[in-house]
């Protein structure tokens, strides 16, 4: 018996940091003279970190209303004409606007925007799980026919699945006007369409529930005419 223990202490031990992690947000570069790579220890903190719990669960928000703060009464953006209007093409920061609604289990969240001035590689996106303007999961397109997946964890990106920071696809328009974007969730697996497409199926190593919100880079002038919550 105790033969048998040595054996399987030393087999794991050769296999520790042994092979590239490519689950989760991040994929690590292979370690052999550790036991705990970059990888995992940034899993981990992702682990550690719970999602806030929203408010509501519910949300069809279409601007009707001047009146209308799905994202709370503080943001500066005023809504009128049936959308809010996010002008953020003079700042070279973007902008994340965290709704007071989410995700507890789940659901489907969706975003319509219509982009009226915008750099080629800017990027607008639904943000998924978060916690904070710094701590989110980002599936976003640009209008170069490119998307992109990222996990935003205390302001450092860092990839999804080991997809690349942007990735083509011939179902995304090549100039951005009015894109719908949307992401099912159905436990660990993100369904991620465009204008109705899907274009990748995301999987986390936890669920991304919790708060959710849109992300508006920087040098974008862009009318959010509907945010939709809805739990499945």
């Amino acid at each position: 018996m105790k033969k048998i223990y040595i054996i399987v202490t030393a087999m794991l031990a050769m296999a520790c940091g042994s092979t590239q992690q490519t689950s989760g947000f991040f994929v690590g570069a292979p370690s052999r003279d550790a036991s705990e790579t970059v990888s995992e220890a940034i899993e981990q903190r992702y682990l550690d970190q719970a999602a806030p719990a929203p408010d509501d669960t519910l949300l069809n928000c279409t601007f009707q209303s001047v009146l209308d703060r799905p994202f709370g009464p503080d943001i500066q953006y005023d809504v009128y004409n049936g959308a809010l209007h996010i002008d953020n093409h003079y700042f070279n920061e973007p902008v994340v606007l965290l709704s007071t609604a989410g995700l507890l289990k789940d659901g489907l969240v969706q975003a319509v925007f219509n982009v009226t001035d915008a750099q080629a590689h800017s990027v607008v996106g639904i943000v998924l799980r978060a916690d904070g303007a710094d701590n989110f999961l980002l599936l976003g397109v640009n209008g170069r026919g490119q998307y992109t997946i990222q996990r935003c964890l205390n302001g450092l990106w860092i990839p999804v699945m080991g997809l690349d920071v942007f990735e083509s696809s011939r179902l995304l328009p090549y100039r951005l006007n009015e894109v719908e974007l949307t992401a099912e969730v159905h436990g660990n697996y993100t369904d991620f369409s465009v204008n109705g497409q899907l274009v990748q199926v995301v999987r986390t190593i936890i669920p991304p529930t919790g708060q959710i919100g849109v992300f508006i880079d920087a040098k974008v002038d862009a009318d959010l005419d509907r945010i939709t919550v809805m739990p499945l």
